[in-house]
């Protein structure tokens, strides 16, 4: 059989295509392109504006807040091993809370003064601020 016309095949891919459709829709659509592109470049104009202004007023209440709040500072232990057991955990937050005597102390007894201890602080301030 004699080929009078040879069939070619277009081995056009994903990426070509892309690039034919861009070309095709530079010609026939210029005046809309440019006015694309300057809304485009409008909305991340806007957009970038409040990204500054939201971290500016972001940075401005981190620097007016106080660094320190005692109702929230840290007074447990300073945790440097494993802990084995319950007790040992309870005995560390004893230690570290100025808790003496808790050798013959119940588990039960010991977190009651543990958490009387850690009400302390909230106590006196309430006061304080009620004079």
């Amino acid at each position: 059989m004699i080929m009078l016309f040879p069939v070619y095949e277009l081995n056009i891919a994903g990426s070509e295509w892309f690039i034919i459709i861009v070309v095709i829709i530079i010609f026939i659509f210029p005046t809309k392109i440019t006015s694309f592109s300057r809304s485009v470049g409008r909305i991340l104009g806007e957009y970038e504006k409040a990204r500054t202004k939201i971290a500016s007023q972001k940075d401005m209440i981190i620097s007016n807040s106080p660094t320190k709040s005692s109702r929230h500072d840290y007074i447990g232990p300073k945790i440097q091993r494993p802990i084995a057991s319950e007790r040992e955990k309870l005995e560390l937050i004893a230690t570290s809370l100025s808790i003496d005597h808790y050798d013959n102390l119940s588990d039960d007894d010991l977190r009651k003064m543990i958490s009387a201890k850690l009400k302390e602080p909230e106590n006196n301030n309430d006061n304080n601020n009620n004079k």
